[in-house]
C-alpha cells in the first residue's frame, strides 16, 4: 500500500497542476475561478472545523479530499490571473488595427545571425490618432548590425509603426505549433521591423533586478568573446556558463542533441548541482553547530543566487536554484529533508509565479530526470559490486545518466522523435569533462585579472570545451548511433508512464497485481502499434505543403512516400525538418524518395510530362496535377480535364485563362507572394471561382 503521509507537498502539488491542467484543457475559459476558490475554501473552513469538535473519521478524510480540491481550484484561479488573453483591454480583442504602438522591452535581447529578438510589453496603441492604453505582448524581430552588440535593452521604451500580426498556428501536419509554444508565454502577435519602423524613446526597466542581472550576463559574455579564440568553443562556453545558445551553429547542436548530451549546454539541475557540491566540501567543516550550518546555508545560498544572477535568472536555473535553496535550508535548521517533498515545493514556488511553466519542455523533462536520478540511480547502483575508487566513479556516472534517460524518453520520444544510442558512451565521458569546463570557467571569470593565472584557466577552459566537441562529432558518426522517425502520441506517452510506474511498484512492493496491469498496459500498446502499421500500409494520399516562397509535395503509398520540391528544399535540411519531416514520420516515413520538380522523375509510380510551354503535368494512382509556373503559351481545343490545376511561383495568368481546363480544384501554393495571392484571389472571387490557399490555409492534404 503507498502510503501518502511523508509526501505531504507532493500532494498539494499535484493538485495544483491538476488545476492549472483543467484551466488549460478547458480552453481557457474559467471567468468564475475565483468563486470556485472561494467555495472550496468556504467548504474546508466548515469542514475542518466540524472534523476538531466531532472526531469523525470520515468528516476528516472528508476534509482532506476537500482540501486537495482546495489546491486544485487554486491551480484553475492563479493560471486564470496569469492570463492575460481574456482581459478586455487585451490586443486580441481590438476591432481596428493601430497605427502605432508603445511598449517596454520586457524581456533578454537574443542574438539571430541578421537579426535580434525579444518581448514587448505593450502600454498604449495608437487608433484613428487616438492613443488608448492595451495589455499584451509582441515579439519584436529588428535588423542586427554587426557594428553594434546590442540595438535593443532590456527596459527600452519603444514607438513603433505598424500593426502587430497574430502569430499563425501550425500550417503543416504535424508541425510544431510555434503559435501554441508563444501562448504559453502569453504571447498571441509578433512583427518583423525594418531599422526605421521604431524609435527608442527612453529606458525604464520594470524590474531592477532581472535589469542589472542582464547587464552581468552580458559583462561575462564579453570576457568570454574575448578570452575564447575559436567562435565554435566560445558558443558552448556561453551556453555552458551563462545558458546562452545564441552562438551555436546548427552543426554543434545536432551534434550534442543526436549524442544525448544537449543537456550540458543548458544551464540547469547538473551545473547548479555541481557548483553546490564543491561549496558542501569546501564548507563541510563549518556545519557542527547550528551556528556554523546557519551561516555556511548562507553562503551556499547567496552563491547559488549569485550564480542564477550571473545567467540572467532563467527558467531553467530558477528551477534548481530553488529547489537547492530547499535543501539547504532543511540541512540548516537541522531536519532531513525528503527530496520528494524538496522537488514538490521547487515546483509549486515556480507554478505560483508562472504557472505555464508547466507546457514547457525544458522544465518537465528537468523533473522528471531529477525524479529518476533520485529513485533509480541508487537502486541501479547497487545492481553491480563495484570495489576500486576509479570504476565506483564511473558506475555512479554510468548510472546516473541510465537513470535519468529511463525517466525522460518517453517524453522525449513524443517531443523529439530520436533516441541517442550511445547516450551511456557519451555521458560518460562528456559529463567530466562539462564538469571540468564549468569550474575552470568559472574560476576564470573570477580570476581573469590576475596574468597568468587567467591565461592558463581560459586556455584549460577552451580545450576542454574542443574535446568535448571532438568526442561528440566522433560518437554521433559511429554506425547506427542516432534512431530517429520515431512517433508517437500523447495518449502512448502516457501509457508508457503508467508501465514505468507500474514495474516500479512491482518491484518495489512485490505485489502481482502491479506487474499484470502492466502487462495489460503492454498489450494495449502492442495492439496500438499493430493497428497503426496495419492502417499505414494502407494509406494513400498526396499532400501540398506550405513553406514560404517554396513548393514541396509528397506522394504516399503505404510505408513509402516521393518528395516532389525545387532544389532549395531538397537542399535546406532545417526547412525539411521543421516542415514536412514530422508528418511523414508520422506516418511512418522515415526516408521519403526525393525528386526535383519540373525534371524527367524517374519513377514508376508517377508519369510526368511537360506541356509546350514548360509547365509541368504530373499522373499518381489515377489523379492528375497541373502546376502551371510558367504563363500558358498554348490554347487547347477542348478544356483539359485536369484533378489538380496547381498554380504557383507567381505565375503570369489571367483568370479567364483558367478556363481551358476543367479541374476539381484550383490551388495556390505557398511559393506565390503576398501580393500575388492577394490580386489572384480578388480576380477569382469576382469570377465566382472556388480555390485553396496553402499559405494561408496551411497544406492541402487528400
Amino acid at each position: 500500500m503507498l502510503r501518502w503521509a511523508p509526501f505531504p507537498f507532493v500532494r498539494i502539488t499535484l493538485s495544483f497542476i491538476a488545476g492549472i491542467l483543467v484551466y488549460l484543457i478547458s480552453g481557457k475559459e474559467f471567468s468564475y475561478s475565483t468563486e470556485l476558490l472561494a467555495f472550496f475554501v468556504g467548504v474546508y473552513i466548515i469542514l475542518f472545523i466540524l472534523s476538531r469538535k466531532l472526531k469523525s473519521a470520515s468528516i476528516t478524510s472528508l476534509t482532506g479530499i476537500v482540501g486537495i480540491l482546495c489546491f486544485v481550484a487554486g491551480g484553475v484561479w492563479v493560471t486564470h490571473f496569469k492570463t492575460e488573453s481574456h482581459r478586455a483591454d487585451h490586443l486580441l480583442h481590438l476591432k481596428t488595427s493601430p497605427a502605432y504602438y508603445m511598449g517596454v522591452v520586457d524581456s533578454y535581447v537574443l542574438q539571430k545571425p541578421g537579426y535580434q529578438t525579444t518581448v514587448l510589453q505593450l502600454e498604449q496603441v495608437q487608433i484613428k490618432g487616438q492613443w488608448q492604453p492595451v495589455r499584451g505582448k509582441v515579439q519584436l524581430s529588428v535588423p542586427h548590425d554587426s557594428g553594434s552588440e546590442y540595438e535593443l535593452r532590456y527596459g527600452d521604451r519603444l514607438l513603433v509603426k505598424g500593426a502587430p500580426q497574430k502569430v499563425e498556428a501550425a500550417l503543416n501536419p504535424q508541425q510544431f505549433n510555434y503559435a501554441a509554444y508563444l501562448a504559453g508565454k502569453n504571447i498571441y502577435h509578433r512583427q518583423f521591423l525594418q531599422s526605421e519602423q521604431y524609435l527608442r524613446l527612453n529606458n525604464d526597466p520594470g524590474n531592477p533586478i532581472l535589469y542589472y542581472s542582464i547587464l552581468m550576463r552580458r559583462n561575462v559574455d564579453q570576457l568570454l568573446r574575448k578570452n575564447m579564440p575559436e567562435q565554435r568553443e566560445y558558443g558552448i562556453s556561453t551556453a555552458l556558463l551563462l545558458g546562452v545558445t545564441d552562438e551555436l551553429d546548427n552543426s554543434i547542436k545536432a551534434a550534442y542533441t543526436n549524442s544525448g548530451t544537449i543537456h550540458v549546454l543548458s544551464v540547469s539541475g547538473l551545473h547548479v548541482g555541481l557548483i553546490y557540491g564543491v561549496l558542501m566540501v569546501f564548507l563541510g567543516k563549518f556545519n557542527r553547530t547550528p551556528r556554523q550550518r546557519f551561516y555556511a546555508a548562507l553562503i551556499v545560498i547567496a552563491f547559488l543566487w549569485l550564480y542564477a544572477f550571473i545567467t540572467g535568472l532563467s527558467p531553467s536555473v530558477l528551477r534548481s536554484v530553488v529547489m537547492f535553496t530547499m535543501v539547504t535550508l532543511a540541512l540548516a535548521i537541522g531536519r532531513r529533508s525528503n527530496i520528494y517533498n524538496t522537488l514538490a515545493i521547487a515546483a509549486f514556488v515556480l507554478l505560483l509565479h508562472n504557472p505555464y511553466f508547466v507546457l514547457d519542455v525544458g522544465f518537465q523533462l528537468s523533473f522528471l530526470a531529477v525524479l529518476g536520478i533520485v529513485y533509480l540511480q541508487p537502486k541501479l547502483y547497487t545492481l553491480v559490486e563495484v570495489n576500486n575508487r576509479v570504476s565506483k566513479f564511473f558506475w555512479a556516472l554510468f548510472t546516473v545518466s541510465m537513470a535519468a534517460q529511463l525517466a525522460t524518453s518517453p517524453l522525449s520520444l513524443y517531443y523529439f522523435h530520436q533516441f541517442p544510442v550511445y547516450f551511456w558512451l557519451a555521458n560518460l565521458v562528456v559529463v567530466p569533462l562539462s564538469t571540468v569546463a564549468l569550474y575552470s570557467g568559472l574560476a576564470a571569470i573570477g580570476f581573469g585579472w590576475i596574468p597568468v593565472i587567467g591565461w592558463l584557466l581560459y586556455q584549460l577552459h577552451f580545450w576542454v570545451i574542443w574535446c568535448m566537441n571532438e568526442i561528440n562529432f566522433y560518437l554521433i558518426s559511429l554506425p547506427n548511433a542516432l534512431l530517429d522517425g520515431i512517433s508517437i502520441t500523447a495518449f502512448q506517452t502516457w501509457l508508457l508512464y503508467a508501465l514505468f510506474f507500474m514495474l516500479i511498484l512491482f518491484f518495489a512492493l512485490k505485489k502481482l497485481p502491479y506487474l499484470a496491469i502492466a502487462a495489460s498496459i503492454l498489450f494495449v500498446l502492442a495492439a496500438q502499434q499493430i493497428l497503426e502499421t496495419i492502417a499505414q500500409r494502407k494509406q494513400q494520399f498526396f499532400t501540398i505543403y506550405s513553406m514560404r516562397g517554396q513548393t514541396a509535395l509528397s506522394f504516399v503509398q503505404g510505408q513509402q512516400a516521393i518528395l516532389l520540391a525545387d532544389s532549395i528544399t531538397l537542399q535546406d535540411k532545417q526547412d525539411y525538418t521543421f516542415n514536412i519531416q514530422p508528418h511523414l514520420w508520422h506516418l511512418g516515413i522515415n526516408k521519403p524518395e526525393p525528386q526535383f520538380l519540373h525534371t524527367s522523375t524517374q519513377h514508376q509510380s508517377i508519369n510526368h510530362a511537360f506541356l509546350p510551354d514548360s509547365n509541368s503535368l504530373y499522373a499518381w494512382q489515377n489523379k492528375t496535377l497541373l502546376l502551371l509556373h510558367k504563363p500558358l503559351k498554348v490554347q487547347t481545343i477542348s478544356p483539359l480535364p485536369v484533378d489538380y490545376l496547381i498554380l504557383a511561383n507567381n505565375v503570369r495568368i489571367n483568370p479567364e485563362e483558367l478556363q481551358q481546363f476543367r479541374y476539381k480544384h484550383l490551388i495556390l501554393d505557398s511559393s506565390n507572394s503576398l501580393w500575388y495571392r492577394e490580386k489572384t484571389k480578388q480576380q477569382l472571387d469576382t469570377l465566382g471561382l472556388v480555390y485553396y490557399d496553402v499559405a494561408e490555409q496551411g497544406a492541402f492534404v487528400e
